[in-house]
């Protein structure tokens, strides 16, 4: 696992031990950054704010970084990608962008941020139907701008039921793994 492009373009991400946990194949990574800066969306990452939810190593959140982002928030429940992704971070310069909380956001606590995010990256476990959780937790606690983007990674058979609040601008399909691109409504 690499950074694929920007300021720490080539630097190796340490992932972690469990086997539960499923990283992002670098090949999904690249497409997923294309689409979003290439693609119909025209994305730009100079001064966005980002939140990688289900960070795990940090590896998107860290990508977003590297592409420009001023900051980015990891979130996830598990204290060794917590520790994997602050070694990651510091590997790669940048500690000081970045802040961590451990939380499952299935528990519906609410989630304290100052800032909404203008990127929001979410790549839960396969099989553990989280998306309608995602959608959920990011409309429950007012987590995206008006003109900001929803990505979320998922297993290409779990099935998407969108709330009112989102819309569907991009879909795409890599093998098992689908992408899915959302932006408020």
């Amino acid at each position: 696992m690499r950074v694929i492009s920007g300021s720490a373009k080539g630097k190796k991400l340490a992932s972690v031990k469990d086997a539960s946990i499923r990283p992002t194949a670098d090949k999904v990574k690249m497409a997923l950054f294309n689409v979003l800066q290439h693609g119909v969306i025209n994305f730009n990452f100079e001064g966005c704010t980002t939140l990688d939810m289900f960070s795990g190593s940090g590896s998107l959140g860290i990508e977003s970084l590297s592409r420009g982002s001023e900051f980015c928030f990891f979130l996830d429940v598990s204290r060794e990608s917590h520790l994997v992704c602050k070694k990651n971070l510091q590997n790669c310069g940048f500690s000081d962008l970045s802040a961590h909380a451990l939380m499952d956001i299935r528990t519906k606590k609410p989630f304290f941020i100052e800032n909404k995010f203008d990127l929001i990256l979410a790549d839960p476990p396969y099989g553990k139907e989280y998306l309608v959780n995602i959608l959920e937790f990011v409309t429950r606690n007012d987590l995206l701008n008006s003109d900001g983007i929803l990505v979320i990674e998922d297993d290409i058979r779990a099935e998407l039921k969108l709330n009112n609040n989102f819309k569907l601008i991009e879909k795409k399909n890599y093998g098992k793994t689908q992408l899915i691109f959302l932006i408020p409504n």
